[in-house]
């Protein structure tokens, strides 16, 4: 049996259990690699293969839940607004944009002036008839979007939508793929490309409206195996993959072949603020427990980076020179532990640790456990399948919850709303059950302003979070992609990569 080698580094203090072992498709990989040079096939200049993890849901921006949809759909429909790696809105299809005087006191008007170079064929009643999709379709989309009251066509490149609320979440929420503009099936040429051929649950094959960067035709290949994805990139019949940590190991994969992508989430354990024993003292001295760093050169390889309170370092870089708020400390965790409300019958407790059941959760979640018995805990842990993880975890059950939150948007305030709302509790996306009056009057001042420079909440919420530490702040993996050759591994073109 084969199973991930980066196990047999791990000390006997984080091993639990048997070795995981991994399918048969890694045996046939491993035989598959000793010919992988052999009768490679003639390939197009012009033409790039990308893997997805699965067939995507839908190929319609208001119906794209899932990661294979969004991946997709970012070819094929533009959109109004994007939101660079600062957090900085920034126009799109959109040239410029202005406020004007609203039709009532609460209604505010928004002046859109839309490009009109050569590649953009969208024009103004195009993107005001997606946005009336939007508010207006049935479904979980149309209660986010009723902030929308509808607009006016000026010309064919100029419109004005109106709105409540204020200008710095209308933007944003204009930028979420669901509020890509819908110019019709995704046949359609509004995009950089066209879909012109979709065989379900293997590949789709999108065609090239007008010259652009990548080329003519992009195949996307649906993969769920990756160990599938690596044969066929080293037959060169793959340009860009996401590589598993566990790959790392394959003698095949050299280190110039990779392109790795920082910040696009975290790791975490929800502590259950809904548990009265959970105080402060509690909560940070399970912060202190945990050796993250060494976790993080055993079970990832060292490609990761310890959080920053609940944001990734590269992210927090931006705006602070923080490091680590919780630096391993057992001495320090157990002197804040016996400070608990609850000390010391919380050490006759067995409390319940939560995580999902696959094999890295697994590995991660055995190497945090130990830590925390190492504390004086008595834990129990219980893997799960996600959907009932977190079902129950919206329901408030569990003590500790190991989970992954993965931003739709980069910039600092994609790991703040809804992770800490008040309003947002359980499946909303606060799994910490956290609040404090302090952050909800933070989120109101966000929610409301026109400003788009946000720095001074995102700073203030920073400092409460770092003391209320309602998470275990765990650390930020990084997102590996092999890359081909055809693929420019420029590190500002984020955006190429799925």
């Amino acid at each position: 049996m084969f199973y991930p080698r980066f196990l047999d580094s791990v000390t006997s203090r984080f091993q639990v259990g048997p070795k995981p072992t991994l399918t048969f498709s890694l045996a046939f990989l491993l035989l598959s690699l000793l010919f992988y040079d052999c009768r490679k096939a003639e390939r197009s200049p012009g033409k790039l293969v990308f893997s997805l993890p699965s067939d995507p849901i839908s190929l319609d921006p208001i119906r794209s839940t899932d990661l294979s949809s969004r991946i997709v759909l970012k070819y094929i429909y533009p959109r109004l607004f994007e939101i660079n790696g600062e957090g900085t809105i920034l126009p799109s299809l959109v040239r410029s944009y202005n406020l004007a005087e609203g039709p009532s006191s609460k209604i505010r008007r928004l002046i859109l002036e839309l490009r009109t170079d050569s590649n953009s064929n969208v024009g103004a009643q195009t993107v005001l008839g997606s946005l009336e999709r939007l508010r207006n379709t049935p479904g979980p989309r149309r209660s986010t979007y009723s902030f929308l009251k509808g607009g006016k066509v000026l010309s064919d490149s100029s419109l004005e939508i109106y709105f409540e609320g204020g200008l710095r979440e209308t933007l944003e929420k204009l930028s979420l793929p669901q509020a890509w503009i819908y110019c019709g099936p995704p046949e359609s040429t509004c995009g950089n490309f066209k879909l012109a051929e979709w065989k379900r649950n293997n590949h789709l094959r999108l065609v090239a409206n007008h010259p652009n960067d990548l080329g003519s035709e992009i195949l996307f290949r649906v993969l769920p195996q990756a160990s599938t994805g690596l044969y066929l990139y080293f037959k060169d019949e793959l340009d860009l993959m996401k590589l598993p940590v566990f790959l790392l190991k394959n003698s095949l994969v050299k280190e110039d072949q990779i392109s790795v992508r920082k910040g696009g989430g975290v790791q975490y354990i929800a502590i259950n603020a809904k548990e009265p024993c959970f105080d402060k003292n509690f909560r940070k001295a399970l912060n202190y427990s945990i050796d993250k760093r060494t976790i993080i050169q055993v079970l990832l390889e060292g490609k990761g980076e310890v959080s920053v309170g609940p944001f990734p370092k590269s992210i927090s870089d931006t705006w602070t020179s923080s490091e680590e708020i919780y630096p391993y400390d057992l001495a320090k965790a157990k002197e804040l532990l016996t400070q608990s409300v609850c000390y010391p019958k919380i050490l006759e407790r067995e409390l319940e640790f939560r995580m999902r059941g696959d094999e890295e959760n697994q590995a991660n979640g055995a190497a945090i456990v130990q830590n925390l018995k190492e504390l004086g805990l008595k834990i129990k842990t219980l893997p799960m399948e996600k959907a009932a993880l977190y079902k129950e975890n919206g329901e408030g059950r569990g003590d500790l919850t190991l989970l992954f939150w993965y931003a739709d948007l980069p910039g600092p305030f994609a790991f703040l709303d809804p992770l800490f709302a008040g309003d947002r509790f359980g499946n909303g996306g606060n799994r910490a059950f956290y609040s404090n009056p302090k952050m909800e009057k933070i989120f109101q001042e966000i929610r409301s302003t026109d400003k788009t420079d946000i720095s001074p909440q995102i700073k203030e919420a920073f400092s409460l979070l770092s003391e209320d530490a309602p998470w275990i702040f765990l650390w930020s993996p990084y997102e590996l992609f092999l890359v081909g050759d055809r693929v420019p591994k420029d590190t500002n073109r984020r955006s190429d990569l799925p």
